[in-house]
């Protein structure tokens, strides 16, 4: 019965905190993401400054949630798969510290982000973090007792995500969190 409710509470909290960032993504004035001029986009935020500020603490902390939910399947899972979730966990929440870190300085310092004046290393060790702890948990998944098509899901993304942002340098967040909204869904 304890594995049943580890379960059911770590795939409430990657569905929770999934949706908190999305709608953090959702209400912040979204568009400002796809403008490239920078002037353009701080006129954007400053317009709307209010709603901008308001929405980052949903971003913040739904990456910080979703985490946590991962770590609690560490806590009730077998030994070999809590290794695996541990590590998946540890890398995901750390990740959302310092994707936290850079939420604070867009929304303290927003024409330092409109102009693209923030430090970049907020943001470079969240999305590595996140994406080095995508793996083991997509290989947790597919060593425990969840179908398998989620865990060839999770590495698929994984390795996806990866390219992209090698490629890029850069990597919309909200697909992180699309992500791990399935994963919440289908282990809930």
């Amino acid at each position: 019965m304890a594995a049943v409710n580890a379960g059911w509470v770590a795939g409430l909290l990657l569905i929770g905190g999934s949706t908190l960032f999305l709608v953090g993504a959702a209400i912040a004035v979204p568009r400002v993401f796809m403008e490239r001029d920078p002037t353009t986009r701080l006129r954007m935020l400053e317009e709307r400054i209010r709603i901008w500020r308001a929405g980052q603490p949903f971003y913040a902390l739904g990456p910080i949630v979703a985490g946590i939910g991962v770590v609690v399947l560490a806590a009730d899972a077998s030994d070999g798969d809590t290794v695996l979730f541990g590590i998946a966990g540890a890398g995901l929440v750390v990740g959302a510290l310092a994707w936290s870190w850079s939420v604070y300085l867009r929304a303290a310092r927003v024409r330092d982000f409109a102009l693209g004046n923030l430090p970049w290393w907020p943001f470079a060790t969240y999305v590595l973090l996140t994406i080095g702890g995508l793996a083991p948990l997509g290989i947790g998944l597919l060593a425990g007792d969840y179908a398998a098509w989620l865990g060839w899901l999770v590495l698929a993304a994984d390795v996806l995500f990866l390219g992209l942002y090698l490629a890029m340098r850069d990597i919309p967040p909200f697909v992180f969190y699309l992500l791990l909204l399935v994963v919440g869904i289908a282990i809930f």
